[in-house]
Order: C-alpha cells, then sequence, then structure tokens
C-alpha cells in the first residue's frame, strides 16, 4: 500500500528534544521523544518550527522504509514560509519542510470574502488572505500539488465549484459536510474521470476523502461502495469501526471500477489524541503521559 500522510497543523502544543535508541542489527532506527513543559520558567517554544521538523523527520523515516511513500500535508499551508521572529514582515520559504511533502490539501480555497458585514473590507480578512495566497505562490514555485476540499449538497453549484477549483490549478474534491462521512451524489459522474492508471500524484486528477466509514455497514459492504467508484485517489482511514482494514481489503481498493489502478492514502492524524482510537490505553488522562495536553473545548474526547 501507498501510504499517505495526512495531518493537521495545530497552532499550539509542546516542544519536544530527542535522544538515540541504542542501534541493533534488527532494529528500524526512531527516536526516542521526550516532551519539554511548556510553562517551565524560560522555555520559549517556536510551535511552528517544532511541526515543520515533526513532519519533516516523518517523511525522511518513511522514505527510508518506501521509497514510494506519499505525504500530503492536510492544513499544512500555513508553514510552507518562515516568519522572521525579530521582523514579522519578512518570510522566507520552509524548504526543508515542503521538500518533504508530495502535496497539500487544505479546505475552501475558493473562498475570498474580505467585506464586513457593513459592506467595508475587514482588515483581519484582507490580511488572511493576503497571507494565504503569498504561501500559495510559495508552494506553486516548488511545483507541489494543491488539494482542495470544499462543501455542497447543491448539484449546480458543486459543477461550479469543481470548475473554479481547477481553473485555479487546485485538484478538487467537493464533499457532502465535513464529517466526511459520504460517498458524494454530486457530481452523477466524477469530475474528469479517466481510465489510466494512477501511480504517482502527478497523475491525479480528482479524489475522495472519507474519514468516518460507519454508515457503511461491514467491512465488506464498505469496500465494495468504494470499488464501484473511479476516483483516482481514495483517503481513508485505515479503521473501520475498530478494526483496521486487511492488506487484502486495501489491495481491492487499489483499483478503479474501470479496472485501472489508482493511489490509496491512509489518513494519521499528528496533532491530536482521541479517547476512541485504537491506541488510547485506560487510564490517561491530560498530562499521563506527558504528550496529552489538554482537550479541545468544542470536543473533549479530543486531546
Amino acid at each position: 500500500m501507498v501510504l499517505g500522510l495526512v495531518l493537521g497543523a495545530p497552532v499550539h502544543g509542546y516542544a519536544q528534544t530527542t535522544q538515540p535508541i541504542p542501534r541493533t542489527t534488527t532494529e528500524i532506527l526512531v527516536e526516542v521523544v521526550k516532551p519539554i513543559d511548556p510553562f517551565e520558567p524560560a522555555v520559549i517554544i517556536h510551535f511552528r518550527e517544532e511541526m515543520r521538523n515533526f513532519v519533516t523527520n516523518l517523511s525522511s523515516f518513511a522514505h527510508r522504509v518506501n521509497p514510494n511513500f506519499i505525504m500530503i500535508a492536510q492544513d499544512g499551508l500555513a508553514l510552507v514560509n518562515k516568519i522572521d521572529l525579530n521582523d514579522e514582515t519578512q518570510r522566507y520559504p520552509a524548504n526543508a519542510y515542503m521538500r518533504s511533502l508530495d502535496g497539500i490539501l487544505e479546505t475552501n480555497l475558493l473562498d475570498e470574502k474580505v467585506m464586513a458585514p457593513n459592506g467595508k473590507p475587514d482588515p483581519a480578512l484582507v490580511t488572511q488572505l493576503e497571507y494565504r495566497n503569498n504561501n500559495l505562490k510559495t508552494v506553486a514555485s516548488m511545483r507541489i500539488p494543491v488539494f482542495n476540499m470544499e462543501y455542497s449538497t447543491e448539484a449546480g453549484y458543486v459543477d461550479k465549484i469543481y470548475a473554479d477549483s481547477a481553473q485555479k490549478g487546485f485538484i478538487p474534491f467537493v464533499a457532502e459536510a465535513p464529517n466526511l462521512s459520504s460517498i458524494p451524489k454530486f457530481p452523477s459522474s466524477i469530475y474528469k474521470a479517466n481510465p489510466v492508471n494512477v501511480m504517482s500524484i502527478a497523475d491525479v486528477k480528482n479524489y475522495l476523502y472519507l474519514n468516518n466509514s460507519q454508515a457503511f455497514g461491514q467491512v465488506y459492504e464498505y469496500i465494495l461502495k468504494l470499488r464501484e467508484t473511479n476516483y483516482d485517489a481514495l483517503i481513508v482511514d485505515i479503521f473501520h469501526g475498530q478494526k483496521p482494514m486487511s492488506k487484502a481489503n486495501v489491495e481491492l481498493l487499489k483499483y478503479k471500477r474501470l479496472g485501472s489502478r489508482r493511489l490509496v492514502l491512509a489518513e494519521i492524524d499528528i496533532s491530536s489524541a482521541s479517547v476512541f482510537q485504537y491506541f488510547w490505553k485506560s487510564g490517561w488522562r491530560a498530562g499521563n503521559p506527558p504528550f496529552i495536553y489538554a482537550p479541545y473545548k468544542a470536543d473533549p474526547d479530543r486531546y
């Protein structure tokens, strides 16, 4: 399976130091991560740089294991430029971070509203749009594909979103809702569906993102539903309910309904941990272990 890492970049968190594990002839080398207490006196943490380093190290490790590994950063656009800590008007491309990526996935890139309810430009929205557009220019200069995800259930509007998104050079997907739990009904024919084998990100013209498969019944029903589609790439959670999909299941997903090959990428959240995830252990809570920081206010089961 060609894995894709889809991640969320937080604006807060904790810094880390690393200590090497003693090497043996049979181990894949990893690093022990020691969290730093962000409230410790005199500790200043550059969270954006910590996330850039985290992603870069993950990419390096993954490519040592599998040279064909694919990494797409979801919500990672804000990290492509480094801001000078002494002069916030100065920005520099984060080259190491961008070279570790095969793509960027963002939501609502067509939203360019800058007007406030009073009919005047909102300075905060103007600044936000300028910042995003500068980041997109940096990504374009590195020829990194940009996946855009929008939301709609209106047939005519869905068609317009696909057209507008592609015109801007994005690889488009229009989901029905942010919970990403369904295969969209519109458009009736997949945008730019094609019979060719998709062997790399450069071949992808369209994609489907599903991270909640509960509505699809048993795993075989889920697999069959996805097999009936012709998307160039699938982004899915490797877990269906409490169990991971088997290697055989994943192999089935690698083929479109037309019979040609496509990419299958697995979603992995590297910025949060949830109590319902497979790795969560009894007794874990905020501060124990140290990398479990604090619950989200809007989602207290997620830290």
